[in-house]
């Protein structure tokens, strides 16, 4: 079963390398946001099983994203990527619910096993 990604970056060529990355590995991406309104309203509709999200993003921050999602789509498993590489804010990402945190710059080969740790996490939760 291919799991299901959101993508919610808001430049655009990041998005294309998250694109690229997920499909390589396999992932069905369901949509791609570019600011935190539009990534909670596709968070609602989608029910992702993963969602890549950057902190740092137009209309709502993705830590304000983050703190309303898991009422919209409590089983979404969050990968947070971003330039704020402060302990204070990635602990704060995880309190939230990332179960991965990169800091940018990152290599493809972060980018995938960060992936693949949160679908073995999401196959374990999902099988009891």
């Amino acid at each position: 079963m291919k799991l299901k990604c959101l993508i919610v970056e808001d430049v655009l060529f990041i998005r294309e390398i998250y694109k690229y990355s997920l499909r390589a590995e396999n992932y069905q991406i369901v949509g791609e946001s570019g600011d935190g309104i539009d990534a909670l309203e596709k968070i609602k509709a989608h029910q992702p099983d993963i969602v890549i999200l950057d902190l740092i993003l137009p209309l709502k921050n993705g830590l304000d994203v983050l703190k309303e999602a898991h009422v919209l789509s409590p089983n979404t498993r969050y990968l947070v990527i971003s330039s704020l590489d402060d302990v204070s804010v990635i602990g704060q990402a995880k309190a939230l619910g990332a179960i991965e945190y990169i800091v940018k710059p990152f290599t493809r080969q972060q980018l995938t096993s960060a992936l693949h740790r949160i679908s073995e996490n999401y196959s374990e939760v999902q099988n009891g």
